[in-house]
């Protein structure tokens, strides 16, 4: 299944189970407090936009944050009578429909990433039970793990580094996407990789190098596709000497390998006997192996 679709066919599964009549799932970074992605089952996408621009007389944010992973019933944070006469209901809320809402958030502390699942209601009479909230936490948790598992295999797909790890972020550094391999590896290595990476990507550099890890970048959008692993031997090579390898690895003879950069057979053997005195080596078959 195309990552784009997962949410959707997540929260279609989701309806039958708890049902509701309409939904948004979202993320977003609590650096910048904006939503990065915005999902929508039966309620117009601008609801993304009447919240922004209420969120400074919502109450249930200030919940939300206070009780990370619960659900949150608007009915239990400010009572009927004064939500359905308070501005959040006629700007926000009223012109969709929305009579009900259970909202739950989850936050990565690591990463900084956050999950916001909101379910509604057109029904004013048909609130939410409290064994439907309970199912509403315990299904957020398999929510996120299965679409942070999607994310991952078409991450995966995207880089095409088998010998790293990658996260998706912006060109501030900022995490859109990522787990814990990758969180992992940088956290023993490195204490600020969000500055180091905002500063390497104003540059234009597509490959760098912060201590004892390499980062690669690839545009992915308006993102970048971030790969980082651990120094190897064969970054010590110049890019001849590594395109030289690349041959070897390939089965190659001198002479094709020659023929393919416009060296002679002779410059190649050259370069190779110099390749195996940085990498303490003396073998193709120990060249090739250390490629591996």
């Amino acid at each position: 299944m195309p990552l784009a679709n997962f949410r959707d066919w997540a929260l279609d599964l989701l309806q039958q189970v708890l049902p509701f009549d309409g939904a948004i799932w979202a993320t977003g970074h609590i650096e910048t407090q904006e939503f990065h992605t915005q999902t929508t089952v039966d309620v117009s996408p601008q609801i993304f936009a009447s919240l922004k621009e209420t969120l400074a007389i919502n109450p249930i944010f200030d919940a939300l944050k206070q009780t990370p992973g619960r659900p949150i019933d608007m009915a239990d944070v400010i009572s009927d009578e004064k939500f359905y006469a308070h501005p959040l209901y006629t700007k926000c809320f009223k012109p969709y429909g929305i009579e009900r809402i259970l909202s739950s958030i989850h936050t990565n502390e690591r990463s900084g990433i956050f999950t916001l699942l909101t379910l509604y209601r057109y029904d004013r009479d048909n609130g939410f039970s409290a064994e439907e909230k309970m199912l509403q936490q315990s299904l957020l948790f398999h929510l996120l793990c299965a679409d942070t598992h999607r994310q991952m295999l078409a991450l995966e797909s995207t880089s095409g580094d088998s010998q790293g790890v990658s996260a998706i972020v912006d060109n501030k550094g900022i995490y859109h996407a990522v787990n814990n391999d990758y969180l992992d590896l940088i956290e023993s290595y490195i204490e600020n990789q969000q500055a180091a990476v905002a500063e390497f990507i104003a540059q234009g550099m597509q490959q760098f190098a912060v201590g004892e890890l390499v980062f690669t970048l690839k545009p992915h959008g308006e993102l970048f596709v971030l790969t980082v692993r651990l120094t190897h031997a064969l970054d010590k090579l110049t890019q001849r000497e590594s395109e030289i390898v690349q041959g070897i690895c390939q089965g190659q003879t001198f002479k094709q390998i020659a023929k393919s950069l416009g060296l002679s057979p002779s410059t190649v053997s050259n370069h190779l006997y110099r390749i195996y005195n940085k990498l303490n080596i003396n073998s193709r078959s120990e060249l090739v192996a250390l490629s591996q």
